[in-house]
């Protein structure tokens, strides 16, 4: 399985620490949930991209 780097704004890094510094677990949940819709795999097609 390849490796995937995942990189994120200023702005989202900053979201992250004041998160994991304020240890609040609802808010860690709704912005992790929120991370894994952006980040989830899209199945590619062998002739190119999907055209909608």
């Amino acid at each position: 399985m390849a490796d995937v780097v995942i990189t994120f704004p200023v702005s989202q890094e900053q979201k992250v620490e004041e998160i994991v510094i304020d240890q609040d677990k609802d808010e860690a949940l709704r912005y992790l949930a929120a991370l894994l819709d952006r980040i989830k795999g899209h199945p590619g097609h062998a002739c190119g991209p999907k055209v909608v």
